[in-house]
């Protein structure tokens, strides 16, 4: 008769268990150790061997942790790149590159001459043709009798002299007519003008009281304005341009510190007296209050191709018809 076979009570099921868990402990340790024992040759670093070891000895209990989802997710948001991010900083990139350059009209000015800048000539789209200086009259001193010979202009009146000035604007007879020479203001009484292009200040920067250069100017400009064919003629007043100091040698008053002090002085002016200012230096000056150099053979006046870039910013600075 076959013998029944008894079952294992519950002490030793338990001590069943244990021995086992402890075989598995004794298993682990002997592969750490042999592990250990290799990585004193080998060339990889401690972290990856640990890491190592630990997945053979979880994978041999069936003891590997499954990846939860929300590791998963979180992996996945770090790996991608922030889009709305980047979308913003390259809609800004955009919007930067597609804003229109505004132009700098302050180039040129006076330190002090930006709170002036709405009677600054600002440049327009379109140039226009000689045909609109037709009703123009150009005064001024030599440096406008230079424009009128250098420029290659074709169109308008010009009444200029050598040395004009506002202190002798008055008194001496300086523009050449063919019953001889005749004071400005005679000599304006026969033109026929709607437009005003004026330039004075050269000789007068040596004058020691700038208040009474923008005085003279406006008184000047007042009487000229009562000669002209139109009620309202457009005044444009061009602003001293700069000189090149090394080669001046008409007296140490003719400086770029100087052409700055009559320049805010008329730079005023038109500002109060709704005048039109027209910056040359804009284009004549190496942009650190001077002319540019070689511009000018005497520091002063200017250049055939330099008269030319005048006439060229004239046409395209210039107050539209209404």
């Amino acid at each position: 008769m076959e013998q029944k076979k008894r079952k294992p009570t519950r002490r030793e099921r338990r001590n069943g268990l244990i021995i086992n868990a402890l075989t598995l402990i004794v298993l682990v340790l002997l592969v750490f150790e042999g592990k250990s024992l290799i990585s004193l040759f080998s060339r990889q670093s401690i972290q990856e061997q640990i890491h190592a070891e630990e997945e053979e000895v979880f994978a041999s209990a069936n003891l590997l942790p499954e990846e939860t989802e929300s590791e998963t997710e979180t992996t996945e948001m770090e790996s991608e790149p922030d889009t709305a991010s980047e979308q913003n900083e390259k809609s800004t990139e955009d919007q930067t590159e597609d804003r229109p350059e505004v132009p700098d009209r302050s180039n040129g000015l006076p330190d002090g001459g930006d709170a002036y800048m709405t009677s600054v000539v600002p440049e327009q789209a379109a140039a226009i043709d000689e045909s609109y200086f037709e009703d123009a009259v150009f005064i001024g001193d030599s440096r406008m009798e230079g424009f009128r010979n250098l420029s290659g202009i074709t169109k308008g009146s010009f009444v200029t002299a050598v040395g004009m000035e506002l202190e002798n604007f008055y008194t001496d007879a300086q523009i050449a007519t063919a019953r001889g020479n005749v004071l400005v203001m005679d000599a304006l009484k026969n033109l026929n003008y709607s437009k005003i292009y004026m330039m004075l200040g050269t000789n007068e920067l040596g004058a020691y009281n700038m208040d009474d250069v923008r005085e003279n100017y406006r008184k000047v400009l007042a009487d000229i304005k009562t000669c002209s064919s139109s009620a309202d003629p457009v005044v444009y007043v061009y602003s001293v341009v700069y000189v090149e100091e090394s080669l001046v040698t008409t007296g140490d008053y003719v400086n770029n510190a100087n052409v700055d002090a009559v320049n805010l002085e008329i730079l005023r002016m038109c500002q109060e007296e709704g005048y039109h200012y027209i910056n040359l230096n804009e284009v004549l000056s190496d942009g650190s209050h001077s002319l540019i150099q070689g511009a000018s053979q005497d520091g002063v006046h200017l250049e055939p191709e330099y008269c030319q870039e005048w006439l060229n910013y004239t046409k395209t600075h210039y107050i539209p018809a209404v």
